[in-house]
């Protein structure tokens, strides 16, 4: 082929590519800097789809990830050859985990400059191996096998929202001249339908009977259209059942008033308690979502399981999401799951002594926490619950860490219409600012919150370009200067190698960082200013710096955990005994008594 043919040849592969990506639901185009992907930039360019330009491809990945995550719907990443499409392997590790939808497309060079030392060219095909649905590579655009691949082409990015969502990689070469100034337009083909496939299920089996159920909400993240609506048929049911919910903050059902009458809050707290898990130990448990936030739960969940009670891991991917040795998994999907849930019925009456025994544990938490925080200075598990107070409609976003446990365990509820969206696929603390800012892309019409700890907010500093135009994004930085997680494990004993290796203190000046970036800042030292700062009326992206003394929150937790066992073991079990042996009447349970009520 002639070369003044190659440009028209790519600007027609592009249009056909970018027509085929909308046509599978491509709600934009998030595209890096770059050359040799300029025929696809210029054909999503000339689109109605939105196209955000994003200059670091690593912050480019998690952007797309949470604008997909927000809409429910593939976003496309485009960048150049060489180690650019290798930035984006973060945030598709964690698109496949969470079940979202990615379509990856990295510009090459053509094979003649495969493998012979050509600048800006490297092995791009085994880029993300297992961590993507599909690959497609296309050696040329201007080849005519590059033509004769389209319905190839139709039926990977199909896939993308195929069952459980998740990302595809399309690998395409460009031969120079790229582009040139005014193209003849050439035709497009006919859209090319692809057939979903059925996917193998199991029968959802007849609901055990029994008046001790529990249901188990993880994080449900998977960015299904059905997936939300599926879980709200679930709590409806328990609350039927009369069975209590723990839902974790990720799971999508702390929102709304509709929910309390199942949910039940502060377990991760309550359920330390050895003589708790003993007293409310189910016969039966729905989990439903991924492993839950809380290493109570999915531990307690794991002992259950192992000693023969009855748990359903109900699973939309195939996954297990549990760490029992031989767990008991229910393939569905998220639709059929939510139709058996609404014809469900028992002829079971509800067990009101059932959920007043975990309503007695809630009360009881929450009584302590209140006694033991009252008139402390501020630490994370309060910056957590004030920082999910975010307005009706609003988008809470959490760091992995320790700002989503905290949240999970201190805020009891969250807005009506809100949403709940997080990183834990594997629980990265990368990426993060520029999640926040893909979400706020989404719908500026929407506020977005997004809380994270002072190490993740520096690990990300690049993604504050991308931020600093999002006006409706509020950042709360909770600065303990340094890895304050790191404090709750074994590891903080290794006093002489601690800070340096696990606690990593930092000496970054948010402020002057956040000004770079044309951003407004603000330094709150408790929590009345915090409230205030939070409450004013902004007009641009803003970052809240939020200073606690480190060792001051380790104290709080460890006292507030050491207080609420205490609490819960003299009013779950009948008697008492002190250090010498003397026993004393308490307010409940025997040892290893289960609770049938007062």
């Amino acid at each position: 082929m002639t070369a003044e043919n190659i440009p028209h040849r790519n600007a027609e592969f592009a249009q056909q590519l970018v027509q085929r990506l909308c046509e599978a639901g491509c709600a934009g185009f998030v595209v890096s800097p770059g050359s040799r992907h300029t025929p696809i930039v210029m054909a999503a360019a000339n689109t109605a789809t939105p196209v955000e330009v994003i200059l670091d491809e690593r912050s480019a990945g998690f952007f797309a990830l949470g604008w997909a995550k927000a809409a429910r719907e593939p976003i496309a990443l485009v960048c150049t050859s060489g180690s650019a499409g290798a930035h984006y392997l973060p945030a598709i590790i964690e698109a496949r985990e969470t079940g979202v939808p990615l379509i990856v497309v990295t510009a090459d060079r053509p094979p003649e400059h495969q493998d012979i030392g050509a600048p800006q060219t490297t092995f791009q095909d085994g880029f993300y191996q297992r961590h993507i649905k599909g690959y497609l590579g296309i050696g040329a655009a201007d080849d005519e096998q590059a033509f004769e691949k389209l319905p190839e082409l139709a039926s990977l990015v199909a896939t993308v929202s195929q069952g459980k969502p998740g990302p595809v990689h399309l690998n395409i070469g460009f031969r120079e001249p790229l582009w040139e100034a005014a193209p003849r337009a050439l035709p497009r083909n006919r859209a090319i339908e692809t057939p979903e496939p059925t996917p193998s299920l199991d029968e959802l089996p007849k609901l055990p009977s029994t008046q001790r159920g529990l249901v188990v909400a993880g994080p449900i993240q998977e960015a299904h259209p059905e997936a939300q609506a599926a879980a709200r048929a679930v709590i409806q049911m328990a609350r039927r059942l009369g069975w209590p919910v723990l839902a974790d903050i990720a799971s999508g059902l702390r929102q709304g008033p509709e929910n309390s009458a199942s949910l039940v809050s502060g377990y991760d707290l309550f359920l330390r308690s050895e003589t708790v898990r003993s007293a409310l130990e189910p016969d039966f448990v729905l989990h439903i979502g991924r492993m839950p936030t809380s290493k109570i739960v999915f531990t307690w969940l794991q002992a259950l399981e192992d000693k023969g009670t009855q748990v359903w891991n109900i699973t939309t991917d195939g996954q297990a999401h549990t760490l029992a040795s031989k767990p008991r998994l229910v393939r569905t999907t998220w639709r059929k799951l939510g139709n058996y849930c609404q014809a469900t019925s028992t002829e079971t009456s509800p067990d009101p002594d059932w959920m007043q025994g975990w309503r007695r544990a809630e009360t009881i938490t929450q009584e302590v926490v209140s006694e033991q925080t009252a008139e402390v200075a501020i630490w994370e598990g309060e910056i957590s619950a004030i920082a999910t107070r975010i307005p009706r409609k609003g988008r809470l976003i959490l760091a992995s860490g320790m700002a989503i446990r905290d949240a999970d365990s201190y805020a009891s509820k969250l807005p009506p219409d809100s949403e709940c969206l997080v990183n834990r696929g594997v629980n990265g603390i990368d990426g993060l600012i520029a999640t926040a800012a893909g979400v706020a892309a989404q719908d500026s019409t929407r506020q977005v919150r997004l809380l994270i700890g002072d190490l993740a907010f520096q690990h990300d500093i690049g993604s504050l370009a991308a931020a600093a135009t999002r006006p409706n994004l509020d950042i709360v930085v909770i600065s303990n200067g340094g890895g304050g997680i790191f404090e709750f494990l074994p590891i903080r004993q290794a006093t002489d190698k601690f800070d340096r290796f696990f606690l990593t203190p930092q000496n970054l000046n948010i402020p002057a960082v956040t000004a770079g970036f044309g951003i407004a800042s603000y330094r709150c030292e408790s929590a009345s200013e915090l409230e205030l700062v939070l409450a004013a009326a902004k007009s641009g992206c803003r970052v809240t710096e939020v200073v606690v003394d480190r060792q001051h929150n380790v104290n709080i937790h460890k006292t507030i955990g050491s207080a609420v066992r205490a609490r819960l073991n003299k009013e779950f079990l009948l008697e008492q005994v002190d250090g010498e042996g003397n026993t004393t009447p308490g307010g409940g349970l025997e040892p290893g008594k289960r609770f049938s009520g007062h």
